[in-house]
């Protein structure tokens, strides 16, 4: 449809240029001012077909940036909502670990223990490789609310203003950023 539009005005066009090739030949005051409406006609043409054909990029262009708008869209909601696919198929062998552990038939507290223990390990490789990191103060250490969260505040005069006096629970980072700040008892004088 828009190339047919587009061929009726260079059709009519051409038809204007050899209309004013022969009038300009027979050149009296009635030709010129015919000569003048025919380059007017043609002008108009010519401008309507750039404006029709702009109005068409526009509307393409339009329809484009929805469709890349729709498609961004779908893939941060499936970014969204698979991030944690990769972290919970390295969580599957501790579960696995932790459900054999509760089949066995333990004769002492020893083997417990220890599988508890692999059970952890294998856990926090998995945070390492995923850059899980340790947040753990040590008492007298300076209390940093970036890092640490008060539970509590208690007043000895003999260890110094703003430091730890007690950990109750370690944090973590995750990359740079605190996950889970480290929960401390703090003392102020």
């Amino acid at each position: 449809m828009l190339i047919k539009k587009n061929i009726n005005y260079k059709k009519k066009y051409n038809y204007f240029e050899k209309k004013i090739i022969k009038k300009n030949i027979n050149s009296n005051f009635k030709n010129n001012f015919s000569y003048l409406f025919l380059i007017q006609n043609n002008y108009l043409y010519k401008y309507k077909n750039t404006i029709f054909f702009l109005n068409e990029s526009y509307l393409r262009c339009r329809a484009d940036l929805e469709n890349s708008k729709k498609k961004f869209n779908e893939e941060v909601s499936k970014a969204y909502k698979y991030s944690i696919e990769d972290f919970s198929e390295n969580l599957l062998p501790v579960i696995d670990s932790l459900e054999s552990t509760l089949n066995i038939k333990f004769s002492n507290n020893e083997n417990i223990l220890e599988g508890i223990r692999l059970t952890l390990k294998l856990f926090l490789n998995i945070l390492n490789k995923k850059k899980i990191t340790f947040i753990l103060p040590k008492t007298g250490d300076v209390f940093n609310p970036h890092k640490h969260l008060a539970i509590s505040v208690v007043k000895i005069d003999e260890k110094k203003n703003n430091n730890i006096i007690n950990v109750l629970q370690k944090g973590y980072y995750i990359f740079e950023r605190v996950l889970r700040p480290a929960l401390v008892i703090v003392n102020k004088v």
